[in-house]
């Protein structure tokens, strides 16, 4: 009884404290959200997928950041409490998200931020900062996406490699029962109808698949996992990959000329594979690089310590 109690006063607080911080923005006919913490220089914190809700592990991020920069947690289009928007291809593009990143920037006043990418949020802000890199004073990014299309099946290959037969076979079959139903459905049916057979296969095969993000399977919190299953939309993320490669998305390029600095950080087992931050580390040519070792994609569940470790000294070292 004790600890359900002080689950519900955590809970409250949590709900108190977030809607003290939680502010709107528009673009367009789009309300979109952002969370607003600490005070100082601008820092803007983008998280994955696309369709990851800016929970757990952001907030210790913005725990550990908050006394050293204004932390703003935006909730991506599509994600967090930004996720009751339309999906497809209108409204899912790499080119939205950007654009919804400076609105942001000049409807806060902001005129010069530090962009924090995780994953797909590495991606975004390193093609925010080719656009605009007179607004953008420092890129860390943490287990960021490729800014090339030409490693982009590296992920998948890697992912591929890691899974035994039974896994496959397995996701084969899971894959059959939910495919029944299309991805728009299944968000919804994962929020209402959590027993029925296909959010049931669904939620198997993402656990089969999350597996392979990891150096070491333990580390998998059964709590995270359902926590992230349910609050992640997973629809906004084949858009992104079929836009990438048909286009065949490349800014290396552009991500040469820049002058701003980037703090590169990646487990060593990450699954997309060291070429990917190989590419990132010739782009970015006044970048620093730290390799965790024993390191999937997954950092801050799996090496959180020597994460927030290389993450202050940096911090600590370069903020405005």
């Amino acid at each position: 009884m004790r600890n359900l109690i002080l689950s519900i006063i955590l809970l409250l607080t949590y709900s108190y404290c977030l809607g003290q911080n939680l502010k709107t923005f528009n673009n367009g006919p789009l309300k979109l959200y952002y969370e607003e913490y600490g005070k100082g220089p601008a820092l803007y914190i983008l998280s994955g997928g696309p369709g990851e809700a800016p929970e757990h592990p952001y907030r210790q991020i913005v725990d550990s950041l908050k006394s050293f920069y204004t932390c703003i947690l935006m909730h991506q289009r599509g994600s967090g409490k930004s996720r009751d928007i339309p999906i497809d291809h209108t409204t899912i593009s790499i080119k939205n998200y950007t654009q919804d990143i400076d609105l942001l920037r000049r409807h806060r006043g902001d005129k010069i931020v530090t962009l924090l990418g995780i994953s797909w949020g590495g991606l975004l802000a390193m093609n925010y900062a080719i656009l605009h890199p007179e607004n953008v004073s420092n890129l860390i990014l943490v287990s960021s996406a490729p800014p090339s299309y030409t490693v982009w099946n590296v992920l998948y290959d890697n992912q591929f490699a890691r899974r035994s037969k039974p896994e496959l076979d397995s996701m084969a079959v899971l894959q059959k029962l939910f495919s029944t139903k299309t991805e728009r459905e299944l968000d919804s049916l994962k929020l209402v109808a959590q027993n029925c057979k296909e959010v049931v296969a669904y939620k198997e095969f993402i656990a089969l698949h999350v597996r392979a993000m990891y150096y070491d399977r333990s580390k998998i919190s059964k709590k995270n996992f359902n926590d992230l299953f349910y609050s992640f939309n997973f629809q906004p993320i084949p858009i992104i990959d079929k836009e990438i490669l048909e286009t065949k998305w490349d800014i290396t390029s552009e991500l040469k000329k820049l002058k701003t600095p980037a703090l590169i950080v990646y487990g060593r087992q990450d699954d997309q594979g060291e070429s990917t931050f190989y590419l990132q580390k010739e782009s970015l040519r006044f970048s620093e690089t730290h390799v965790i070792e024993k390191c999937g994609h997954e950092i801050l569940e799996e090496q959180p310590a020597e994460f927030f470790k290389i993450l202050m000294d940096y911090v600590k070292r370069t903020r405005n």
